[in-house]
């Protein structure tokens, strides 16, 4: 099994796989992507959750072309973090701010939208079976082994696919990273709150946040037609607990 640190240990070989794997795979990004996004839907149907775009009332009718518009968008945003690493493999340092933010992005993401960190597996997975499958289809393909274009063996494409849940990984646990550097900078920010609660009992939340809780927990339940009620209850059981529990502690 492979085995990489960091972006910036790979070898010149397997910078070659990488390189000539994303040829096959990338000729065609808008498709890869949305099909990366829809697997991901199915796969986790929760994360729907995260995108205003699949929580508009399908009963109304909506605008489809738009709603597909921003589906494409997005998921090409999903693809163009891959297409970075492709394009810093030679010089990877720009990388490491780049996950960071990702990470702390997902982390904001995370106590308003309901991000989950097992999301970045499912997309990990679903990247993985979409690029094997573009490697099995493609009729003119590289041969690793001599960088032309010839038909990849099933051994190839093994090898090319071992490589990349490496960089997945080494991606996540990058994004990771910066996740949990924003949540201990999150809660700092909520323990000084209850620092200033304790010495001032009269404190309340302002209108601001109350609105924002209200508008988080309408939206939510706005959403049962596109996303089952399980998901809808788990994901805002577990984004408003915390919110709840410190503004009952403020009432009481």
């Amino acid at each position: 099994r492979v085995m990489i640190e960091s972006i910036s240990t790979l070898t010149p070989k397997d910078k070659d796989i990488l390189r000539n794997s994303w040829a096959i795979v990338s000729k065609d990004l808008e498709t890869l992507a949305t099909g990366i996004f829809e697997m991901i839907f199915e796969q986790a149907p929760d994360a729907k959750l995260m995108f205003p775009f699949m929580m508009k009332d399908q009963r109304s009718g909506g605008d489809k072309e738009k709603r597909s518009t921003e589906f494409t968008f997005h998921a090409l945003r999903f693809i163009q973090v891959i297409e970075s690493v492709m394009q810093c493999i030679d010089s990877p340092d720009g990388l490491e701010p780049l996950f960071r933010n990702l990470g702390q992005l997902h982390g904001r993401h995370q106590e308003q939208l309901g991000f989950r960190s097992h999301y970045w597996s499912v997309f990990a997975e679903c990247t993985l079976y979409h690029f094997r499958k573009s490697m099995r289809g493609d009729k003119r393909r590289y041969c690793i082994r001599s960088s032309t274009k010839a038909k990849l063996t099933p051994s190839e494409i093994d090898s090319a696919i071992i490589l990349w849940r490496e960089v997945l990984r080494v991606m996540i646990d990058r994004m990771n990273a910066g996740l949990e550097e924003n949540n201990k900078i999150r809660k700092a920010n909520r323990d000084i709150i209850d620092h200033q609660d304790e010495e001032d009992p009269n404190y309340h939340p302002t209108p601001k946040d109350a609105k924002h809780h209200h508008d988080s927990v309408n939206r939510r339940h706005e959403l049962s037609v596109i996303v089952p009620d399980f998901f809808i209850r788990r994901a805002s059981d577990e984004i408003s607990l915390e919110a709840i529990d410190i503004a009952s502690r403020r009432s009481s």
